[in-house]
Order: C-alpha cells, then sequence, then structure tokens
C-alpha cells in the first residue's frame, strides 16, 4: 500500500468515526449491557447523619441555625445538599427564646 492510499484509507477512517458521533453511534456503543434475565442488578447505597444545634428567639430562626449548621456539617463530609433532608429537630424552650437539634439524613 502506497503512502497516499493508507492516508486516504486513514482518512476515511476519521470521517465515518466522526459521522458515527455526529449520528449518535458513539453513545450506543458506550451503553451498558443488559443484565441477564432473572439477575437483578442491584447498587450498594451509602448513607450518613448528621447532628447540629442551634439557637434562636423564634422557633423558625432556631431550627433554621440548627438545619444549616448540620447540612454544612454534611456537605463538608462530602455529601451535596440535595442528597440530604431535614429528618428531625427537637426544640425546647431556652431563657427567652428557643434550643434545637437538628438531624440531617444524606444518602446515595
Amino acid at each position: 500500500m502506497s503512502r497516499s492510499s493508507s492516508l486516504r484509507l486513514r482518512a476515511a477512517v476519521m470521517a465515518v468515526a466522526a459521522s458515527a458521533c455526529l449520528l449518535g453511534g458513539a453513545a450506543v456503543a458506550g451503553a451498558a449491557p443488559a443484565s441477564p434475565a432473572g439477575v437483578a442488578s442491584t447498587a450498594a447505597t451509602e448513607s450518613a447523619s448528621f447532628t447540629a444545634s442551634g439557637y434562636g428567639y423564634t422557633q423558625s430562626a432556631a431550627i433554621a441555625n440548627a438545619s444549616d449548621a448540620a447540612f454544612a456539617k454534611a456537605e463538608r463530609a462530602g455529601w451535596l445538599r440535595s442528597q440530604c433532608y431535614l429528618r428531625a429537630t427537637d426544640v425546647k424552650p431556652s431563657g427567652g427564646g428557643f434550643s434545637v437539634v437538628a438531624e440531617v439524613f444524606c444518602r446515595r
């Protein structure tokens, strides 16, 4: 094979590959294979709980302070806020305001 025909062949292969990418052929090639019949594929999940306390002169302010602190702990541990939710709060009167313990639960 001469050098010019080798270059033409390489150019043709690149053109076919580029058109396959434009038509979605590359996406099909990267798809995961289906599981065999009767075999369920399950992914392991990871979960964690974070607690924090807060104080405020109203119940809603105290809950907001405590939940923000618990979400911040979760984010510092590498969790996305969308992976977490406020699971529980424990509100108690304290002096002229309210003391709160908030628990944030995360799962991925």
